[in-house]
């Protein structure tokens, strides 16, 4: 009968042992990084029952309840002596508080008397039905006061002691035990020698009932007591708030950063931004990634959290920021797989105007023809809009969306070919991730932080799985080949430091205005993103990613994994060697005399022959060119000369560059050539241009035609305008009334090009 009386009083009165406990944020060891005050404002950290000493947890039974796994929730003759005692003597004695009932109590703190003394046995005794003794010791540890806002042991030690409580001494752990009887009066850094004094006491009692060896417990007794209130710790608040905000409910979160690695990333950017600082660049942001896992193990958002001036609560690694060239590799490698190019491949950077886009080198100069490799490795942008022409926008944007690049999946209807040269705005966190995949064979994974990634928002179903396949893997060893090449602009000091150079893989970018510097670097066990510049957008005239990003990634390279010289890119089974020809990258054909080694995909690789020398029949003094149709019986020569391609020519031509050029073509032939005609470069097809009335403004006519081409005749709207040079430049004022224009092209051999194209006067 008392049996389902008190299991009906249990159901209608239940004993609820929710309570709020604070939010720490822990690295991969434990440690705790940052830690939140619970929900009611209190200090509690929830303790598990493995992260106490077993010196704690054998102190605070024999010290609270000896009894405590030999009864169930009340001891009756503990309480027995209580009542006798309290009879006979008029007074309080002693008291009959078990540890399940000092637990009741502090979940429901109530005034003492004797009816409440009867609900805390209650309220044992239910706890003793629904939990274990380990579940109800565990409550009591973490709900122990300790004067002011602190509560469990696990705050205690580590507020107290800036320690965990599985790293308490005898002493400490001792000290512990006896303040929560008397948390006011026995206040850790206010009472610290009654404290002394009590727990000497109890270590004395400790050695009387031997519950530790003597020489440990005389040690205690020797061990001085320096505690007091720290704060808090309140490390990495960038990446803690973000835990916070991707876990809630959680009260521990913990995740793969390394400690270690951490602090080494803080001194570094801590002094090296003592320099920048007085070059008035004030912010930087640091991820380090390990390739094997996956997982983030130093996360740096600002140098200073605290530095309000100079925005120093942005999270660099989130902001979005323009990437400059940074994301050139992975369009190269994509033009491998789709087998456009390979590395000795030869491609011109010289001036080109695409749909009305003219893009520009860093350095404003052309380089001519250059291989695919110098192209990469000298961030050239001519070639890499070339290539991204030829890709499609479309596919490069899908392979960035593959890899997490949120913001270019939303803004994807807005970007053209200047993406690839930072018309865009990326993450660090995207950034280092995509280069994390280079160095796990083309292969991308969402970055990891506590063993479960989070990818809220992702642009694509695929982004939120692991694997996705961006690059295969002979595409992604040729990029990373180039990138670990020491011969570069992008090399802090020039190639003359390279004995400090770790032995990594890395890329550069700087946006335009100079605003932001990025460099990002990988080898087989690290990847480790960069950005440096100014949170408030101000530019600085010698900011760059070579000479202020990477001098700070190769420190950092250099500190985490100093040790790392070996030889870690291997040539995976997909790639293979051929000999090409030194002038185009090509296959050899009879006439190339010059062949090197050239990486290349077999089945995927295009197969083309070398063309860069042509059989041309001349005149007997080289002045003529024939074609068949106007071959003399004899008389003529044959002979082998470059096959240049028009634009190239018309390059040369204007930079005054000495090549061989084809002989003018026999003026008598009276065959009509409709292969290849001049291509109009000044203006595009379609496009409409604003003209200001009052400025007489004029827009430019200039065209590229075949070497052999000497004269151009311009035409608007069918009209005779001039006759002119193949490469000079000519200007027309356009008519007043604006409207549709044609202009027409006709070079001397009688090849034809139109374009139509609006003008509106403003």
């Amino acid at each position: 009968m008392a049996v389902a009386l008190f299991l009906l009083t249990d159901f209608i009165f239940p004993l609820d042992t929710h309570v709020p406990y604070s939010t720490i944020m822990q690295s991969s060891d434990g440690t705790i990084i940052y830690a939140w005050l619970a929900r009611d404002h209190q200090w509690r950290m929830k303790a598990e029952l493995n992260e106490i000493s077993p010196e704690l947890k054998a102190a605070v039974i024999f010290k609270e309840d000896r009894h405590f796994y030999r009864h169930g929730g009340v001891n009756p003759l503990a309480v027995c002596r209580a009542i006798a005692n309290n009879i006979f003597r008029f007074r309080r004695t002693s008291g009959a508080s078990t540890i399940d009932m000092q637990v009741a109590r502090m979940l429901e703190p109530k005034s003492r008397n004797f009816l409440n003394k009867f609900i805390e046995m209650f309220r044992a005794l239910q706890l003793e039905l629904h939990y274990s003794k380990d579940e109800i010791l565990q409550l009591y540890l973490n709900l122990a006061p300790y004067g002011s806002n602190i509560q469990g042991v696990k705050a205690a030690s580590l507020l107290y002691f800036k320690k965990m409580p599985d790293h308490l001494s005898l002493a400490e752990a001792t000290a512990l035990c006896v303040t929560p009887n008397r948390p006011n009066t026995l206040l850790m850094g206010h009472h610290n020698e009654l404290i002394i004094k009590n727990r000497n006491q109890w270590l004395k009692r400790f050695r009387e009932a031997k519950i530790f060896p003597d020489a440990t417990i005389d040690d205690a007794l020797r061990e001085p007591l320096d505690a007091s209130r720290h704060d808090a710790p309140h490390a990495m608040p960038q990446l803690a708030w973000r835990m916070k905000k991707n876990h809630p409910g959680m009260t521990e979160i913990k995740t793969t950063i390394d400690k270690t690695i951490q602090a080494k990333a803080e001194e570094i950017v801590d002094n090296y931004m003592n320099e920048l600082r007085l070059r008035n660049i004030n912010n930087a942001a640091i991820l380090v990634i390990d390739n094997r896992t996956h997982s983030a193990k130093a996360y740096i958002g600002s140098p200073d959290f605290k530095d309000r001036y100079h925005y120093g609560e942005v999270d660099g690694v989130l902001a979005l920021r323009s990437p400059g060239s940074a994301l050139k590799p992975l369009l190269y490698g994509l033009c491998f797989d789709k087998g456009f190019i390979t590395p000795k491949t030869m491609i011109a950077d010289i001036p080109i105007n695409i749909q009305g886009y003219t893009p520009e080198n860093y350095d404003r100069t052309y380089r001519g023809n250059v291989t695919i490799e110098y192209a990469l490795s000298h961030s050239l942008n001519i070639p890499a809009v070339k290539l991204l022409d030829k890709l499609s926008t479309s596919k490069f944007i899908s392979s960035l969306s593959d890899a997490g690049f949120e913001n270019i999946w939303k803004r994807r209807t807005d970007l053209g070919l200047s993406i690839v040269l930072g018309g865009c705005e990326v993450r660090l966190e995207d950034l280092t991730a995509l280069y994390a995949s280079f160095a796990n064979g083309g292969v991308y994974s969402p970055i990891n932080y506590t063993g479960n990634p989070i990818i809220p928002n992702a642009p694509k179903q695929d982004s939120a799985k692991k694997g996705v396949r961006l690059l295969s893997p002979g595409a992604d060893f040729m990029v990373s080949r180039i990138l670990l090449e020491l011969h570069r602009p992008d090399l802090p000091g020039g190639y003359e430091q390279a004995a400090n150079v770790p032995h990594i893989a890395w890329k550069t970018g700087t946006s335009y205005g100079r605003k932001d510097a990025w460099s990002v670097g990988y080898n087989n066990r690290y990847t480790i993103g960069v950005w440096v510049g100014n949170f408030s957008g101000a530019g600085v005239p010698d900011l760059s990613g070579a000479t202020t990003a990477t001098p700070l990634l190769f420190d950092l390279f250099n500190a985490i994994d100093h040790e790392d010289f070996t030889e870690w890119l291997t040539q995976p089974m997909d790639v293979d060697f051929r000999l090409v020809c030194t002038q185009t990258g090509k296959i050899p054909d009879e006439f190339c005399q010059d062949q090197l080694e050239d990486y290349y995909i077999p089945g995927v690789s295009a197969g083309e022959k070398c063309d860069h020398m042509k059989e041309v029949w001349v005149s007997a003094d080289e002045k003529f060119s024939y074609c068949t149709a106007c071959l003399p019986p004899s008389g003529y020569r044959t002979k082998m000369l470059p096959h240049i391609p028009t634009d190239l020519a018309a390059y040369y031509d204007v930079s005054g560059i000495a090549y061989t050029r084809i002989p003018p073509h026999n003026p008598a032939c009276t065959r009509l050539f409709n292969d290849a005609p001049p291509i109009i470069t000044s203006l595009t097809n379609g496009k409409t241009y604003m003209v200001f009335k009052h400025d007489e403004q004029k827009l430019q006519l200039s065209c590229t035609a075949a070497n052999d081409v000497h004269r151009v005749f311009w035409y608007i709207d069918d009209k005779f305008f001039a006759a002119a040079d193949a490469r000079e430049k000519l200007f027309f004022a356009p008519n007043p009334k604006g409207s549709n224009t044609k202009i027409s092209c006709t070079d001397d051999k009688g090849r034809n090009a139109n374009i139509q194209i609006k003008v509106k006067f403003i």
